[in-house]
């Protein structure tokens, strides 16, 4: 729409061409005449700043039209990479959950077999069982989860009817760019930005047609007719030539254009203040989104390190309860820890590709 309107405000510094035919019929004391007459003429505005002016406007709505463009692509790019990340997440934390819920089972029954012997008390077999039907709980609510992230990725794509989607790939995190040194330029690329210079733009255009009642504007025209009383004349034709230069003194002119000017001035001194928050404010979030993506990257890093650890320390252990090497306590503790690094490292590894889908929008990354 933007780039038709651009294109149709130079219609106005185009030749205008008109064709007619009419007739007419009247009656004077009695006597009646009737006629026909064909005309053609064309006319051409030699001077007119507020057509120019017109162009400019249009041309900043085209502006305007494709940095709101880039928005849109950059909005739906962010939602589109969460909704599949989170989708990627449901499914790795059904497979934690599984894996948890067979750590719960294998627990469960090793405390049953030491407490049918006599090793173990009743109570740390209830809580066993216990923990057991929590784990079954957990995976039956991350299951459930998959579904409500099927239906959000739907709809991100647009798809009018649900169905069962799947994530291919893993919650992999890029490598962790350069510290953005000048901010103020990585941020100009970002479509808030583009559209806060987009309103500069026709600010500016809007002055320069508020200015445009201070100018005259000059204009020529030709006609050609022919009359008769036959529908297609070909006699008594004549021909005009006109020169028009226009000023107007009141209603328009210099009265209006300058409390007009007045106002567009002080509006363009507006947007360009709108424009200088909009950059300060974009080099702000583009380093504050880098910082968070370095921290949530560290953070994933460290993360991975405990779970192995947890995971070591959980072989170890079991090893040692059923050598009675260690007390269920003890035991319970340690496979705590791991169930918690399990799902600690898997959101963390969501938090970091979230983070980086932060960055990416920060310095106004499209589709």
């Amino acid at each position: 729409a933007g780039r038709a309107t651009y294109y149709e405000s130079f219609n106005g510094l185009l030749p205008r061409l008109n064709l007619s035919n009419s007739y007419s019929d009247s009656s004077t004391t009695g006597s009646g005449a009737s006629r026909w007459q064909a005309q053609a003429g064309a006319s051409l505005s030699l001077f007119d700043r507020s057509q120019f002016a017109g162009i400019k406007s249009a041309s900043a709505g085209l502006l305007a039209a494709r940095a709101g463009l880039d928005a849109a692509s950059a909005v739906l790019r962010f939602e589109l990479r969460r909704a599949f990340s989170r989708m990627l997440f449901v499914q790795h934390n059904v497979e934690v959950s599984r894996a948890i819920l067979e750590l719960r089972d294998k627990s469960a029954r090793l405390v049953t077999l030491r407490y049918n012997s006599g090793r173990e008390s009743l109570g740390n077999m209830l809580r066993s069982k216990a923990q057991l039907l929590q784990a079954q709980a957990d995976l039956a609510q991350a299951q459930r989860g998959v579904r409500t992230a099927q239906r959000a990725l739907s709809r991100r794509l647009g798809r009018d009817e649900f169905s069962a989607l799947t994530a291919t790939g893993t919650l992999a995190v890029g490598l962790l760019p350069e510290f953005p040194a000048d901010a103020r330029a990585s941020a100009q690329e970002r479509p808030d930005v583009a559209v806060a210079q987009a309103a500069v733009e026709r600010q500016r255009a809007a002055l320069s047609e508020a200015r445009s009642d201070l100018w005259p504007s000059l204009s020529a025209s030709y006609n050609r007719t022919r009359t008769g009383r036959a529908e297609f004349p070909s006699g008594n034709y004549g021909w005009n030539v006109s020169g028009v230069l226009s000023y107007p003194l009141f209603s328009g002119g210099p009265t209006a254009a300058y409390f007009g000017s007045r106002a567009a001035a002080k509006s363009l001194e507006a947007s360009v203040q709108s424009l200088r928050a909009a950059r300060d404010q974009a080099a702000l979030e583009v380093e504050a989104a880098w910082a968070d993506f370095a921290a949530a990257v560290d953070q994933a890093q460290v993360r991975a390190a405990l779970l192995d650890a947890a995971r070591q320390r959980n072989a170890e252990a079991d090893v040692r309860y059923a050598s009675g090497l260690v007390s269920y306590d003890n035991l319970e503790i340690i496979a705590s820890d791991r169930i918690n690094s399990e799902r600690l490292a898997v959101q963390t590894r969501l938090d970091a590709v979230d983070a980086e889908t932060a960055w990416e929008r920060a310095i106004g990354k499209k589709l």
